[in-house]
Protein backbone atom coordinates (compact mmCIF):
# COMPACT_ATOMS: atom_id res chain seq x y z
CA UNK A 1 0.00 0.00 0.00
CA UNK A 2 1.20 3.67 -0.81
CA UNK A 3 1.18 6.56 1.28
CA UNK A 4 -0.51 10.00 0.14
CA UNK A 5 2.14 13.11 0.59
CA UNK A 6 0.81 16.23 0.18
CA UNK A 7 2.71 19.51 0.37
CA UNK A 8 2.07 23.00 1.53
CA UNK A 9 4.47 25.61 1.54
CA UNK A 10 7.00 23.18 1.63
CA UNK A 11 5.46 21.09 4.65
CA UNK A 12 4.89 17.51 3.94
CA UNK A 13 2.34 15.56 5.67
CA UNK A 14 0.10 12.07 5.39
CA UNK A 15 -3.26 11.96 6.77
CA UNK A 16 -4.12 9.68 9.92
CA UNK A 17 -6.41 7.13 8.32
CA UNK A 18 -4.09 6.50 5.93
CA UNK A 19 -1.16 5.63 8.37
CA UNK A 20 -3.99 3.91 10.19
CA UNK A 21 -4.40 1.75 7.22
CA UNK A 22 -0.82 1.25 6.27
CA UNK A 23 0.05 -0.51 9.98
CA UNK A 24 -3.45 -2.45 10.18
CA UNK A 25 -4.91 -0.40 13.24
CA UNK A 26 -8.19 1.33 13.86
CA UNK A 27 -8.48 4.91 13.12
CA UNK A 28 -9.67 6.40 16.80
CA UNK A 29 -6.98 4.07 18.11
CA UNK A 30 -4.12 5.45 16.24
CA UNK A 31 -5.73 8.82 17.46
CA UNK A 32 -5.55 8.06 20.91
CA UNK A 33 -2.13 7.48 20.82
CA UNK A 34 -1.13 10.69 18.66
CA UNK A 35 -2.89 12.41 20.94
CA UNK A 36 -0.74 11.16 23.88
CA UNK A 37 2.36 12.03 22.17
CA UNK A 38 0.91 15.60 21.66
CA UNK A 39 0.19 15.75 25.48
CA UNK A 40 3.72 14.96 26.30
CA UNK A 41 5.07 16.71 23.74
CA UNK A 42 2.92 19.99 25.19
CA UNK A 43 4.24 19.28 28.90
CA UNK A 44 7.98 20.17 27.89
CA UNK A 45 7.20 22.84 25.31
CA UNK A 46 8.08 21.20 22.31
CA UNK A 47 6.48 22.84 18.72
CA UNK A 48 3.85 20.07 18.41
CA UNK A 49 2.93 21.42 14.80
CA UNK A 50 6.16 19.80 13.48
CA UNK A 51 4.68 16.27 14.14
CA UNK A 52 0.77 16.52 13.91
CA UNK A 53 -1.83 19.06 12.74
CA UNK A 54 -5.52 18.57 13.93
CA UNK A 55 -7.73 18.56 11.09
CA UNK A 56 -10.96 17.09 10.08
CA UNK A 57 -12.97 14.86 7.35
CA UNK A 58 -16.33 14.28 6.43
CA UNK A 59 -17.50 11.13 6.95
CA UNK A 60 -19.94 9.26 3.88
CA UNK A 61 -23.12 10.62 6.30
CA UNK A 62 -21.47 13.82 6.05
CA UNK A 63 -20.21 14.08 9.96
CA UNK A 64 -17.09 15.94 10.29
CA UNK A 65 -14.57 13.57 12.47
CA UNK A 66 -11.41 14.49 13.62
CA UNK A 67 -7.74 13.40 12.11
CA UNK A 68 -4.10 14.41 11.91
CA UNK A 69 -1.75 15.57 9.70
CA UNK A 70 1.22 13.80 10.07
CA UNK A 71 4.95 15.07 9.47
CA UNK A 72 7.94 12.87 8.99
CA UNK A 73 8.82 13.85 12.24
CA UNK A 74 5.59 12.03 13.16
CA UNK A 75 5.44 9.01 11.84
CA UNK A 76 8.53 8.48 12.97
CA UNK A 77 7.17 8.84 16.48
CA UNK A 78 4.25 6.35 15.66
CA UNK A 79 7.16 3.96 13.89
CA UNK A 80 9.22 3.50 17.21
CA UNK A 81 5.99 2.13 18.94
CA UNK A 82 6.00 -0.63 16.20
CA UNK A 83 8.05 -4.16 15.78
CA UNK A 84 8.65 -6.60 13.58
CA UNK A 85 7.64 -6.73 9.88
CA UNK A 86 4.87 -4.37 10.37
CA UNK A 87 7.05 -1.49 11.71
CA UNK A 88 9.80 -2.51 9.14
CA UNK A 89 7.13 -1.89 5.91
CA UNK A 90 5.39 1.30 7.42
CA UNK A 91 9.15 3.06 8.19
CA UNK A 92 10.30 2.18 4.60
CA UNK A 93 7.06 2.91 3.10
CA UNK A 94 6.33 6.59 4.62
CA UNK A 95 10.34 7.16 4.44
CA UNK A 96 10.21 6.65 0.62
CA UNK A 97 6.74 8.47 0.12
CA UNK A 98 8.58 11.51 1.87
CA UNK A 99 11.58 11.61 -0.25
CA UNK A 100 9.37 11.44 -3.52
CA UNK A 101 7.30 14.07 -2.45
CA UNK A 102 10.52 16.28 -1.30
CA UNK A 103 12.44 15.56 -4.77
CA UNK A 104 9.19 16.08 -6.92
CA UNK A 105 8.42 19.66 -5.02
CA UNK A 106 11.92 20.72 -5.53
CA UNK A 107 12.17 19.43 -8.88
CA UNK A 108 8.76 21.20 -9.86
CA UNK A 109 10.18 24.76 -8.45
CA UNK A 110 13.38 23.78 -10.92
CA UNK A 111 11.87 24.07 -13.45
CA UNK A 112 8.80 26.35 -12.89
CA UNK A 113 9.97 28.93 -15.43
CA UNK A 114 10.20 26.52 -18.62
CA UNK A 115 6.42 25.79 -18.09
CA UNK A 116 4.55 27.21 -20.54
CA UNK A 117 3.21 30.61 -19.82
CA UNK A 118 -0.24 28.88 -21.39
CA UNK A 119 -0.14 26.23 -19.50
CA UNK A 120 0.09 28.08 -16.25
CA UNK A 121 -2.92 29.65 -17.17
CA UNK A 122 -4.97 26.71 -17.56
CA UNK A 123 -4.03 26.11 -14.01
CA UNK A 124 -6.23 29.03 -12.96
CA UNK A 125 -8.85 27.57 -14.91
CA UNK A 126 -8.34 24.51 -12.75
CA UNK A 127 -8.55 25.81 -9.01
CA UNK A 128 -10.86 28.37 -10.41
CA UNK A 129 -13.37 25.98 -11.14
CA UNK A 130 -12.34 23.52 -8.09
CA UNK A 131 -13.12 26.39 -6.04
CA UNK A 132 -16.78 26.64 -7.96
CA UNK A 133 -15.54 30.30 -7.82
CA UNK A 134 -18.01 33.07 -9.80
CA UNK A 135 -16.41 35.34 -12.85
CA UNK A 136 -15.19 38.05 -11.00
CA UNK A 137 -13.37 35.92 -8.33
CA UNK A 138 -11.83 34.04 -11.55
CA UNK A 139 -11.20 37.69 -13.48
CA UNK A 140 -8.95 38.46 -10.09
CA UNK A 141 -7.33 35.05 -9.76
CA UNK A 142 -6.19 36.25 -13.37
CA UNK A 143 -5.10 39.25 -12.86
CA UNK A 144 -2.98 38.90 -9.42
CA UNK A 145 -1.68 36.49 -12.21
CA UNK A 146 -0.49 38.16 -14.45
CA UNK A 147 0.57 40.79 -11.96
CA UNK A 148 3.37 38.18 -10.64
CA UNK A 149 4.75 37.77 -14.09
CA UNK A 150 5.09 41.64 -15.29
CA UNK A 151 2.31 40.95 -17.89
CA UNK A 152 0.09 43.42 -18.46
CA UNK A 153 -3.55 42.76 -17.72
CA UNK A 154 -4.74 46.17 -19.42
CA UNK A 155 -6.59 43.23 -21.69
CA UNK A 156 -8.69 41.66 -18.40
CA UNK A 157 -12.45 43.66 -17.46
CA UNK A 158 -12.72 45.49 -14.20
CA UNK A 159 -16.27 44.80 -13.41
CA UNK A 160 -18.20 43.93 -9.66
CA UNK A 161 -18.94 40.92 -8.30
CA UNK A 162 -21.79 40.16 -10.18
CA UNK A 163 -23.24 42.69 -13.26
CA UNK A 164 -26.43 41.21 -13.44
CA UNK A 165 -28.15 40.59 -9.97
CA UNK A 166 -27.25 42.78 -6.90
CA UNK A 167 -25.42 40.06 -4.20
CA UNK A 168 -24.12 40.36 -0.96
CA UNK A 169 -23.26 38.23 2.40
CA UNK A 170 -25.18 36.90 4.72
CA UNK A 171 -24.58 39.07 7.34
CA UNK A 172 -25.72 42.38 5.34
CA UNK A 173 -28.49 40.42 4.33
CA UNK A 174 -29.40 39.04 7.43
CA UNK A 175 -29.65 42.69 8.93
CA UNK A 176 -31.31 44.31 5.67
CA UNK A 177 -33.91 41.60 5.28
CA UNK A 178 -34.50 42.05 9.60
CA UNK A 179 -34.01 38.11 9.86
CA UNK A 180 -33.39 37.99 13.86
CA UNK A 181 -30.43 35.24 13.37
CA UNK A 182 -27.07 35.84 13.44
CA UNK A 183 -24.74 34.52 10.75
CA UNK A 184 -22.97 31.85 12.57
CA UNK A 185 -26.66 30.05 12.87
CA UNK A 186 -27.18 30.46 9.68
CA UNK A 187 -24.55 29.20 8.48
CA UNK A 188 -24.63 26.05 10.38
CA UNK A 189 -27.87 25.54 9.33
CA UNK A 190 -27.25 25.69 5.46
CA UNK A 191 -24.19 23.45 6.15
CA UNK A 192 -26.51 21.19 7.98
CA UNK A 193 -29.38 20.75 4.79
CA UNK A 194 -26.09 20.97 2.45
CA UNK A 195 -26.22 24.65 0.78
CA UNK A 196 -22.51 25.00 2.19
CA UNK A 197 -19.44 23.01 2.91
CA UNK A 198 -16.67 23.54 5.05
CA UNK A 199 -13.40 23.29 3.37
CA UNK A 200 -9.96 23.24 4.88
CA UNK A 201 -6.47 24.56 3.62
CA UNK A 202 -3.00 24.89 5.39
CA UNK A 203 -1.48 28.09 6.41
CA UNK A 204 1.86 28.57 6.22
CA UNK A 205 2.22 27.66 9.66
CA UNK A 206 1.16 24.45 9.31
CA UNK A 207 -2.18 25.54 10.90
CA UNK A 208 -5.07 23.96 8.88
CA UNK A 209 -8.02 27.19 8.52
CA UNK A 210 -11.16 26.53 7.32
CA UNK A 211 -13.69 28.48 4.85
CA UNK A 212 -17.43 28.22 3.72
CA UNK A 213 -18.01 26.71 0.13
CA UNK A 214 -21.77 26.94 -1.58
CA UNK A 215 -22.14 23.68 -2.87
CA UNK A 216 -24.57 22.98 -6.14
CA UNK A 217 -27.52 23.37 -4.24
CA UNK A 218 -26.72 27.13 -2.46
CA UNK A 219 -24.97 28.11 -6.17
CA UNK A 220 -28.87 28.56 -7.44
CA UNK A 221 -28.90 31.33 -4.69
CA UNK A 222 -25.88 32.85 -4.76
CA UNK A 223 -22.27 32.46 -5.63
CA UNK A 224 -18.43 31.77 -4.32
CA UNK A 225 -15.97 35.23 -4.13
CA UNK A 226 -12.97 34.50 -3.63
CA UNK A 227 -11.69 35.73 -0.24
CA UNK A 228 -10.03 39.27 -0.88
CA UNK A 229 -7.73 38.62 2.16
CA UNK A 230 -6.29 35.05 0.28
CA UNK A 231 -7.24 33.49 -3.31
CA UNK A 232 -7.00 30.35 -1.69
CA UNK A 233 -10.09 30.55 -0.20
CA UNK A 234 -13.82 31.64 -0.73
CA UNK A 235 -16.78 33.09 0.80
CA UNK A 236 -20.38 33.05 -0.46
CA UNK A 237 -21.94 35.46 -1.65
CA UNK A 238 -26.08 35.59 -2.17
CA UNK A 239 -28.55 37.13 -4.49
CA UNK A 240 -30.57 39.97 -3.10
CA UNK A 241 -33.51 39.26 -4.85
CA UNK A 242 -33.81 35.95 -3.62
CA UNK A 243 -32.62 35.87 -0.13
CA UNK A 244 -35.94 35.17 1.34
CA UNK A 245 -36.87 32.85 -0.57
CA UNK A 246 -33.48 30.72 0.27
CA UNK A 247 -33.72 32.11 4.38
CA UNK A 248 -37.34 30.61 4.28
CA UNK A 249 -36.46 27.32 2.26
CA UNK A 250 -33.80 26.80 4.95
CA UNK A 251 -35.75 27.78 7.99
CA UNK A 252 -39.17 26.89 6.90
CA UNK A 253 -42.14 29.41 6.32
CA UNK A 254 -41.95 32.94 7.66
CA UNK A 255 -43.05 33.76 11.32
CA UNK A 256 -43.98 37.02 12.59
CA UNK A 257 -41.00 37.24 14.78
CA UNK A 258 -38.50 37.22 11.31
CA UNK A 259 -40.57 40.10 9.80
CA UNK A 260 -40.08 42.43 12.47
Amino acid sequence: MDLIVLENNGVYTVDSREVAKMIDREHYNLLKDIRKYIDVLTEVKINVSEYFVESTYLDLTGRELPCYLCTKKGCDMIANKLSGKKGILFTATYIEAFEKMKKFYLEGRKINNQIPFSELVKSIDIIANSLKVNGASKNLMYRKFYESYGQPTDFLPYYGLNGNREINCATNLLKENNFKLSTAVFNNEMRNQGYIEKRSRRGKSGKVKYFNSLTPSGLRFGENAINPHNQRETRPLYYKDTFKTLFFEIFGFPREVDLK
